[in-house]
C-alpha cells in the first residue's frame, strides 16, 4: 500500500526532544521509573487529558519522555501520549515504536505501548496490547509496527507503557543468537497513523 504521509512534530506531548532518551552507557528505564513514581498525576480523569487531533492519513511522531504527562491506568502509573481520532468505521491505527539510546546495544530500550480506546464520554471502550512486528532497513534503522483495529465507538486513543512485554527482538546477523533483544521501558519514540474509515 502506498502511503503519502505528512509528518508533524508534536511539541505539546513530546516533552524534551531526544535528550532524556540518549545517555551512552546507561540503561535508562530504572531512572525513568523512579521519575514516574515521584511525578504528579496530570489529570483527575480521562476527560482532563489533552488530546492531539489525529487526521486520517497523517502520521504523528512524538517522544514519550520523563517530562511527558503521567496518568494512572487501571491503578498503574504511566507516561503517555493521547490522540483524538477522526471519526469513521473500519479504522486501523498503525502504531510504530523505535529503539532509543542504542549507541551501545546492551543499554538501549524500546517502549512497547498498549492502546486504550475511549468513547465520546471519555470512558474506556477497549484496551489492546498489540502484537508488534519488528523490522530494520538502512538508512531508516530499526522499528516495530502494529496494526490495531479501532472500535467503531472510539473517539480517543491513549498510548501508554505496556508492561506485558519484556521487550522486542530484531534479526541481527552480528549477534551470536542471530537476533538482538531490546528491553522495554516506560519511555520512547513512537508514531501513530490513522487509516481507513
Amino acid at each position: 500500500m502506498k502511503r503519502i504521509l505528512t509528518l508533524l512534530s508534536v511539541s505539546t506531548i513530546a516533552g524534551c526532544a531526544t535528550g532524556p532518551l540518549d545517555n551512552t552507557g546507561t540503561f535508562l528505564p530504572p531512572l525513568h521509573y523512579q521519575t514516574l513514581e515521584s511525578a504528579k498525576i496530570c489529570c483527575e480523569s480521562h476527560k482532563a487529558i489533552r488530546y492531539v487531533h489525529l487526521q486520517r492519513g497523517t502520521e504523528i511522531k512524538t517522544t514519550v519522555s520523563p517530562d511527558a504527562p503521567v496518568f494512572e491506568f487501571g491503578g498503574r502509573r504511566s507516561f503517555f501520549a493521547a490522540f483524538e481520532l477522526q471519526s469513521g468505521e473500519n479504522r486501523i491505527l498503525m502504531v510504530t515504536t523505535t529503539p532509543v539510546n542504542m549507541l551501545l546495544n546492551r543499554y538501549g530500550h524500546v517502549m512497547v505501548p498498549s492502546v486504550q480506546f475511549l468513547g465520546d464520554d471519555f470512558k474506556p471502550v477497549a484496551t489492546v496490547d498489540p502484537r508488534y512486528e519488528t523490522d530494520s532497513r538502512f538508512p531508516r534503522g530499526s522499528w516495530a509496527e502494529a496494526q490495531v483495529r479501532v472500535p467503531n465507538s472510539a473517539r480517543y486513543a491513549v498510548l501508554f507503557d505496556g508492561r506485558n512485554s519484556g521487550g522486542l527482538a530484531w534479526r541481527d546477523r552480528d549477534q551470536a543468537t542471530g537476533s538482538l533483544f531490546v528491553r522495554s521501558g516506560p519511555t520512547g519514540q513512537i508514531s501513530v497513523l490513522l487509516l481507513g474509515g
